[in-house]
């Protein structure tokens, strides 16, 4: 759920790294990056559901 371009590119790089980190068998980075990755795209749809207008 990119709202901006720049969110957009910047989640493209996340997850890019993400699979790299994967290929990689660093699983436990992985994750952690997913997690942090799946948090800030909720944090994104909050932002853009109840405060932008």
């Amino acid at each position: 759920m990119a709202s901006s371009k720049f969110s957009a590119v910047f989640f493209l790089i996340l997850y890019a790294v993400l699979l790299f980190l994967v290929f990689s068998m660093h699983n436990m980075a992985a994750m952690y990056l997913m997690a942090i990755g799946m948090f800030l795209e909720a944090c994104e749809g909050i932002y853009c559901n109840f405060f932008k207008h």
